[in-house]
């Protein structure tokens, strides 16, 4: 039909919509993984899943890349025959690579709630959430490695030159669909009961509040994504479709990772902007020291200010220390002070001449 001087309809949107959300998401994980530098100089295993999650997403996009060169996007038509083959090859490989790459994320996020909610009750719940969460991707990743057999007749069916047996395309879409959305909103869900015991202020609050919409929204993409993926089986043009799935499967990654990567951009930002004086973050030094102020310096209410001592060496070390000084007379109960107070701090009859807590 090009001879006739038909073009065939081409959809490569998610080409500039991919670059820009996964170059977002490596900016983020580069920040948090700088703020840890800069603070701790220390990471853990929420670090370690978190950047192979993006390194999965790095993966699927390389393959939705390489797709455009086989008829990612374009009309059924227009594609050769043994385009047809690597499309379909390409979208048995992404399959496998979204599911690892979700697993991933949950598993740094649920890893990130370990060490803030690890007192209490919270541990064993957080546990038996990563477990569940490991057996549940393993069994969606199961379900679609395994959707035809041989693996390879995924791939060449389309010809009816092969003999295999696949399942239904809608049962594995909504299956693996209905697994992941749970384990997502309940990864979501997860620390709210916990955060709610807190005394945050305001900011923090509605910190909380963007990070747990942004965590519905990616609900959201994958819900939409899973409808879209039930009809391929019914629509003439299938690469068109594998393109809108993949737009929605890399949001879905990518603003994941934005969002597990929220809180350490934030401190980073908070941080930098002490650092030039226009914020109350600490400030960062090339010494890798922090400072929140000189220690030896009182404010106008006769509060000293806080200081913080910071040294990056085998085990971090950190010294808060707050000291109030205020006169008052005698009362009662100051005759009867209990140990740690006279401990803490330095008590004559007729005044209070200072009180540290460190």
């Amino acid at each position: 039909m090009r001879f006739c001087g038909v073009e065939p309809y081409v959809d490569n949107a998610y080409i500039p919509i991919m670059t820009v959300f996964l170059c977002l998401a490596f900016c983020t994980v580069v920040m948090r993984v700088g703020n840890r530098f800069f603070t701790t100089g220390r990471y853990w295993w929420d670090d370690v899943f978190l950047a192979l999650s993006l390194c999965g997403s790095f993966a699927y996009s390389a393959v939705a890349f390489e797709g455009k060169n086989h008829g990612l996007g374009a009309e059924m038509w227009s594609i050769k025959p043994t385009d047809i083959t690597h499309l379909l090859a390409g979208q048995y490989a992404s399959q496998v690579i979204y599911t690892v790459s979700r697993m991933l994320l949950r598993h740094s996020i649920v890893l990130f709630y370990l060490r803030i909610f690890a007192i209490g009750n919270g541990k064993p719940i957080i546990i038996g959430t990563m477990i569940v969460n490991l057996l549940g991707s393993i069994g969606i990743a199961g379900l679609l490695g395994l959707q035809c057999l041989p693996v390879s007749y995924f791939w060449t069916r389309w010809d009816g030159l092969h003999d295999g047996y696949c399942i239904s395309l809608g049962v594995s879409v909504w299956t693996s669909g209905i697994i992941i959305m749970i384990l997502d909103l309940w990864v979501l869900l997860l620390p709210l009961p916990f955060v709610a015991k807190l005394q945050l202020s305001k900011r923090k609050r509605i910190g909380i509040s963007f990070m747990l919409v942004v965590g519905v929204s990616i609900v959201a993409f994958s819900l939409y994504k899973f409808y879209v993926g039930q009809s391929t089986e019914r629509s003439p043009n299938p690469p068109v479709v594998f393109a809108n799935i993949v737009i929605w499967a890399s949001l879905e990654m990518n603003i994941g990772i934005i969002c597990a990567c929220l809180p350490g951009v934030r401190l980073l930002i908070s941080n930098a902007l002490g650092h030039f004086g226009l914020g109350r973050g600490p400030r960062l030094r090339q010494s890798g020291h922090i400072s929140l102020g000189a220690a030896d310096n009182f404010g106008p209410t006769g509060v000293k200010k806080s200081g913080f001592a910071y040294s990056r060496g085998s085990e971090a070390q950190i010294r808060i220390t707050t000291t109030v000084q205020q006169k008052e007379g005698p009362t009662d109960s100051e005759t009867n002070l209990p140990l740690h107070a006279i401990e803490l701090g330095v008590y004559p009859i007729s005044e209070v001449r200072a009180q540290a807590w460190a």
